[in-house]
């Protein structure tokens, strides 16, 4: 006897069987509810319960029994699912559900079943778009084995008849940056005019960022031109960017050229900017450019923060010029910036490195006196000016108070002690 009990008829309303179908459903899931996992045939399960009320199973049921599965990981039970959906029904299968099943897949790490479902799309009577690729290319691309996949995929998709539209350009883009396969990137880059797809200003920002982490100067300024050529300029923070990787590479000369290119284009350097050109002379030993840098950023309004003074204080002292480099914490004091340890670290380097280590001791005391607390940094510095002057025993006291607060001595530095 049928539940509820009313006759099979083609003239059955329509809301009739909408309740037939919510019926069957409700039956459907309170059935496997009560299951057990292991031997049950969910598929005959799905087909009893909807026969039982005269009612077709919905993709909403088979959607539902699909993610079932999934959740309770009894993917054994699901290529008769499948199979039934494909070859014994005939309606149109949303390709919702197959951006689920290739989503699942991917959770579960079987990216060859992800790679399979959505060829099969097409055999459900489902028109496969961009959608279901996009998630399919998704999933492969969180991972190199995945990466492996991707361009069989791509090989495949004329042949769905699936146009690639920008969003999947961005999906491989970002992939590829993040795996390191920057000139991969690129190229797809440029490629996608090819496919009426014009590329937007993040993703140039994209690969210039990532070009920034892990290129060379050359490669970066030959894209950072690229992408103005393409009518997008870079904002202050991408220059910064360009400008670090040509600090790194000792060419500090082209990175403040950067500063005034900045300023052609209407945009105003930062401290930050200043700083890292600012440390690329230093380190260039170029104190007559640091000195016009410095000054410039003052004519300009900037106002140097520890960063900048600890730089400059860093160029005074390889001058040896350390009575000038301890009036600059004055001035930083004074124009409302607190120096902290490494201000004093940098001017006690000078003074070690110099042999006047009454005068760093004195210095230390002073930042004491000034609420800051000494780190490993400030005892390797002292101990080894020690060190240097012969004084082991003031170095022993050092390096035994260091200990004590816990702090660990470079073993080059505690071999000299021996």
């Amino acid at each position: 006897m049928r539940p509820w009990g009313w006759a099979a008829s083609p003239h059955k309303g329509k809301w009739q069987r909408s309740f037939g179908v919510l019926q069957a459903i409700q039956t459907f899931k309170k059935k496997v509810a009560e299951e057990p996992n292991d031997g049950a045939n969910y598929l005959s399960i799905l087909i009893d319960c909807f026969r039982s009320y005269n009612a077709e199973p919905t993709p909403s049921a088979y959607s539902f029994i699909i993610r079932y599965l999934f959740r309770r990981h009894m993917l054994s039970h699901l290529p008769p699912v499948l199979d039934h959906l494909e070859k014994a029904e005939r309606f149109d299968v949303p390709e919702r559900i197959f951006v689920s099943v290739i989503r699942s897949f991917g959770r579960e790490n079987r990216l060859h079943d992800a790679v399979d479902i959505f060829r099969r799309i097409p055999n459900f009577r489902c028109t496969p778009s961009v959608i279901s690729l996009n998630a399919l290319l998704s999933v492969l691309c969180k991972s190199k084995e995945g990466l492996v996949l991707v361009g069989d995929v791509l090989l495949k998709t004329p042949e769905m008849n699936i146009r690639l539209e920008a969003s999947t350009f961005r999906i491989l883009i970002k992939a590829l940056c993040r795996n390191g396969k920057l000139n991969s990137a690129i190229e797809i880059l440029r490629m996608m005019s090819l496919h009426d797809c014009t590329p937007d200003a993040k993703l140039y920002s994209l690969v210039l960022c990532s070009l920034c982490i892990q290129a060379g100067s050359d490669q970066v300024v030959e894209f950072l031109e690229e992408m103005r050529n393409a009518g997008f300029l870079p904002n202050a923070l991408e220059y910064n960017s360009v400008i670090d990787v040509l600090i790194r590479e000792g060419k500090a000369n082209d990175a403040y050229s950067f500063i005034t290119l900045m300023r052609l284009e209407g945009k105003i350097p930062d401290i930050t900017s200043y700083n890292s050109v600012l440390d690329g002379f230093i380190l260039a030993n170029d104190f007559q450019k640091a000195d016009e840098l410095f000054d410039e950023m003052l004519l300009i309004g900037l106002f140097p923060n520890s960063a900048t003074y600890n730089t400059y204080i860093n160029g005074l002292c390889k001058q040896d010029n350390l009575e000038l480099s301890r009036q600059m914490i004055t001035c930083m004091e004074r124009a409302g910036c607190k120096p902290d340890i490494e201000t004093f670290n940098t001017l006690l380097a000078g003074y070690a490195k110099a042999g006047g280590m009454a005068k760093a001791k004195e210095l230390m005391n002073e930042a004491i006196d000034k609420g800051l607390q000494w780190n490993s940094h400030t005892y390797e510095i002292l101990i080894n000016g020690f060190i240097s002057k012969g004084e082991k025993e003031e170095a022993q006291q050092l390096l035994m108070e260091m200990i004590s607060k816990g702090f660990t001595l470079v073993s080059s530095t505690s071999n000299a002690l021996t």
